[in-house]
């Protein structure tokens, strides 16, 4: 069977009318299914809570009775289906209607610029294939007067090196070049850092630290480690309903620059849960060139100041070296910062508090969350915004709106901007196996084809 049949999906339609709440007269599933594993919301005459009420309840009845739960027939047909789907996840809308001939399969096909989300298979529309926004284009440059800290020693740090990985080899010198090399706006890597690498290209770098001191890091090697990138803007980014609002958060001591994320927090080591301590190249102006910076894999935005240099962080001079205790030692929340003249870029810009609050305020903006009903009005009205990179359709994601009015929504926005369409295949139940009705070569014929229409057909002939 395949996934265009209706027997595929008969046990999953039957299993959803039995399983929802009593009086119901039509069940919805929307979500993607694929790759042995499947996700989704269930909706009840229009209802999300109904079902988790009953659920509760038949819980209860299963666990003092030592039946199979609520949902284990519902698993056991998804189970099925997602043997059949492809890896990546085939998007779906399942109807169970008041009668057999009610139910409808639609399987959704999903175009780049389309975005799922966890409460919907359309949480937003890239109307700009690979676009970011603002405050993810802003970038920081090397400040022209720079300087390290007077801590910084590259001697001591190759010393230590020596002391603690004997073994190690390090990186060549045309290596440790080719990574300076590519650096932006003319960046040098700090002698420190340098020195680091030429004693150890790689490896575990395990300081026997006093009480309260830094106990090393893993090495971020020069070439190969996704490390490298993982805390770039893009990397960084998910969804432009997620992120939109997204900013760095300040350093109070103006040390470090408010920013997403820059290629100039050059990665030098790894605690191995999934944070990167990086040489800070381009320090706001009251840091210092090569000052150490943890990049923490929990927040989507900003650096948060260490040690005011390599050597302080490894040896333990410096004034910055208290700075180093990862336990209390504000790991930053990100928020929105205000102003920073020390970011850079055509798209750095006074902003007014209330852009500040909503970046969907201004004129023109880059993105907005609305309904898709608000959406159709404003595409009735011809007052989409011309700027617009990205529309979002989930405002409340404790009421997502209909899977049919987010698609058409969704393909009117799509096609504004010349992109690919979302397409929907739909299924119905064959006459032959609907009760009662009776069996014929026909019928039979037509259970192994889906019904296909035209857009609009497909669309809105529910």
């Amino acid at each position: 069977m395949s996934l265009t049949e209706w027997q595929t999906w008969a046990p999953f339609v039957d299993a959803l009318r039995r399983s929802a709440p009593p009086g119901t007269d039509v069940s919805e599933f929307a979500g993607t299914v694929g790759g042995g594993a499947w996700d989704g919301s269930y909706l009840d005459d229009g209802d999300a809570d109904a079902r988790r009420a009953h659920y509760r309840e038949a819980a209860r009845e299963a666990a003092r009775t030592g039946g199979r739960g609520p949902k284990a027939e519902l698993d056991d047909a998804l189970r099925a289906i997602a043997d059949l789907s492809p890896d990546d996840g085939q998007t779906v809308r399942v109807v169970a209607g008041p009668r057999p001939a009610d139910d409808v399969v639609e399987l959704v096909d999903l175009p780049p610029s389309v975005v799922s989300g966890p409460v919907t298979p359309v949480l937003e529309v890239v109307l700009e294939p690979g676009a970011l926004p603002a405050r993810y284009r802003e970038t920081i440059s090397p400040p022209p007067d720079g300087a390290p800290a007077a801590s910084a020693d590259p001697d001591a740090v190759t010393r230590l090196i020596a002391d603690r990985m004997p073994d190690a080899a390090g990186a060549e010198a045309a290596e440790i070049d080719e990574a300076e090399a590519a650096l932006p706006d003319g960046a040098r890597l700090p002698d420190e850092v340098r020195a680091l690498y030429a004693a150890a290209g790689s490896g575990n770098l395990s300081l026997a630290a006093e009480q309260g001191g830094f106990g090393g890091f893993e090495i971020v090697p020069l070439r190969g480690s996704f490390l490298r990138e993982a805390f770039l803007p893009a990397a960084r980014f998910s969804t432009w309903t997620a992120d939109a609002g997204t900013s760095a958060p300040a350093d109070p001591a103006g040390r470090v620059r408010a920013a997403i994320g820059s290629p100039l927090w050059f990665p030098v080591g790894t605690d191995g849960a999934g944070n990167v301590f990086a040489a800070d190249l381009a320090p706001a102006s009251n840091g210092r060139v090569g000052q150490v910076v943890l990049l923490d894999h929990e927040q989507h935005a900003g650096a948060v100041y260490r040690a005011e240099s390599l050597t302080a962080l490894l040896v333990g001079q410096g004034s910055g070296s208290g700075d180093v205790d990862l336990e209390g030692s504000g790991r930053a929340s990100v928020g929105r910062a205000g102003s920073d003249p020390t970011v850079d870029g055509p798209d750095r810009a006074d902003r007014s508090e209330d852009e500040e609050a909503d970046p969907g305020s201004s004129s023109d903006p880059e993105f907005l969350n609305l309904d898709p009903a608000v959406w159709a009005e404003q595409l009735d009205a011809g007052t989409v915004p011309p700027g617009l990179k990205a529309a979002g359709l989930v405002p409340d994601r404790a009421n997502p709106p209909a899977l049919p009015d987010a698609i058409a929504v969704a393909n009117r926005l799509l096609e504004l901007h010349g992109q690919a369409l979302i397409e929907v295949t739909r299924l119905t139940r064959p006459e032959g196996d609907r009760p009662g009705a009776p069996e014929s070569k026909e019928s039979s014929e037509g259970a192994d084809r889906p019904r296909r229409k035209g857009l609009l057909g497909r669309l809105f002939d529910r």
